[in-house]
């Protein structure tokens, strides 16, 4: 069945954030049938220019949106999340459409049999599932592009990247297309596009939410929310969060802390995990913050996080795991993928074992030394990336396979590690373009990253930028 527009839209219901539409939906001042109509009118408005999605699905979100709005007036409403649209990065199935990597080996790719964990999570909430968005190829660089869906733009500046890989699910959400989209994060997938972006991206401690192995980079993996908030951000966590057999990195019960939470012990550093500088803009609006949080009460002290020159061991592992990815593809899938991400593979079936050797003891050392710090610190704080968005562009054959974790050495180390990481918005930039500022915390304390989290983020001023 096809579904039309029912009513007249009005713009002002993409301005609410979950919670604001659940209190909505409550009082009747709108329905999740009038929200669906409104994000379908807006986002085939305006696409065409950002590319954010790769697969939408009009007759499925009218259909759970129909589904919500009876158990609204029925007062059968199944959780924080009932009506609320949420996209799906397009690297996790959802039953009935097709997974397809943003990759031409992976083109004529079947619809998915089954919803990953996650998935299904947001489905049992009620949550109105309505398409896929764009991904760097198989998720593998920085970038916003892949071969199969194009260039992902950034919507404060189209002429800007959005971020990688999870680009347009930051693009999304900093369009105003709805409040949330569930990405993923193995080196930076959402805290990097976030920063981008100008909204709030949070990968959680390792296995918070269920995703089963399945692929190479299955120990770095963790699946992650964007929002336009904080509070939004905690929404969704409390519905994504919690354990599956088909993930046995989330089976284990977390105890949730009881009790009113100290204040935490707050470090910062403004090097991590590469030897490439911060702008003179973000070091200015991340002491700003520091600034803030002092006046606010808080002691914030720096740290020495001595792990500069780990980016090119982390690229010579994150090489082997393209090998391990696509070792067992016939030839001539594997010659479907694009240029760089062949290079990147060759590279990995160039690596002797003792080259590998050396770059996973360091990282391992490197990860010694991240917990060397959180004796000291409940939370740490650094840039979420060390300039804004660079300008967008399609990858060619003569870019070749770069080494993207000397741009995100704020990010990839917490991979490493499983820790919780949060990027929020951290003002502009002269020239109009957000910055982010990354809070990190012990591992399965995700709760006092968030509260820190929301604290930080109602002390900063000016709000970020809305997208022109």
């Amino acid at each position: 069945m096809s579904y039309a527009r029912t009513r007249p839209v009005d713009e002002n219901l993409l301005g609410l954030d979950c919670d604001g539409l659940v209190r909505a939906y409550h009082e009747g001042r709108t329905t999740p049938l009038q929200v669906v109509d409104a994000l379908k009118a807006a986002i085939e408005a305006g696409d065409t220019i950002i590319n954010a999605f790769c697969y939408l699905d009009w007759n499925a979100a009218y259909q759970a949106a129909r589904e919500s709005e009876h158990r609204y007036r029925d007062g059968s409403v199944l959780g924080p999340l009932d009506g609320v649209p949420v996209s799906v990065k397009d690297l996790t199935d959802v039953r009935g459409w097709p997974t397809r990597f943003g990759s031409f080996a992976m083109a004529e790719a079947a619809e998915a049999g089954s919803d990953a964990p996650a998935v299904e999570r947001l489905r049992a909430a009620g949550a109105i599932l309505f398409g896929k968005t764009t991904t760097t190829e198989f998720g593998w660089t920085i970038r916003s592009d892949n071969p199969l869906n194009g260039l992902t733009r950034n919507p404060h500046d189209p002429k800007r990247s959005a971020g990688g890989s999870s680009s347009g699910a930051a693009a999304q959400v900093a369009a105003g297309w709805g409040p949330l989209a569930l990405g993923s994060d193995a080196g930076g997938s959402v805290r990097v596009p976030a920063s981008y972006c100008g909204v709030v991206g949070f990968k959680p401690s390792f296995g918070t939410i269920a995703m089963p192995p399945s692929s190479a980079f299955t120990e770095l993996a963790h699946l992650g929310v964007f929002s336009r908030s904080v509070k939004d951000c905690r929404s969704a966590m409390k519905v994504l969060s919690g354990p599956d057999a088909r993930d046995i990195a989330s089976t284990f019960p977390r105890v949730p802390q009881q009790g009113a939470a100290p204040r935490p012990r707050v470090g910062w550093t403004l090097f991590a995990g590469s030897d490439l500088p911060p702008s003179h803009h973000v070091v200015t609006a991340f002491h700003s913050c520091l600034e803030q949080l002092r006046a606010a009460g808080y002691e914030v002290r720096e740290v020495n996080l001595d792990i500069r020159d780990c980016a090119d061991p982390m690229w010579m592992t994150w090489r082997y795991r393209a090998l391990e990815a696509f070792h067992a593809w016939p030839d001539e899938q594997r010659n479907r993928l694009d240029p760089a991400l062949k290079q990147l593979y060759h590279e990995g079936e160039a690596l002797s074992t003792i080259q590998l050797a050396k770059a996973r003891t360091r990282l391992r050392r490197m990860a010694v030394q991240i917990g060397q710090v959180f004796s000291d610190v409940d939370v740490l704080l650094t840039p979420a990336m060390p300039d804004s968005a660079p300008i967008a562009r399609s990858s060619d054959s003569s870019d070749g396979a770069e080494n993207w974790f000397r741009r995100s050495g704020y990010a990839y180390p917490f991979n490493v590690t499983g820790q919780p990481a949060l990027s929020i918005p951290m003002g502009a930039c002269p020239q109009g373009m957000p910055m982010g500022l990354q809070l990190v915390g012990l591992k399965y304390h995700d709760e006092a990253v968030l509260r820190l989290g929301e604290e930080i983020e109602a002390l900063l001023t000016p709000p970020p930028p809305r997208p022109r």
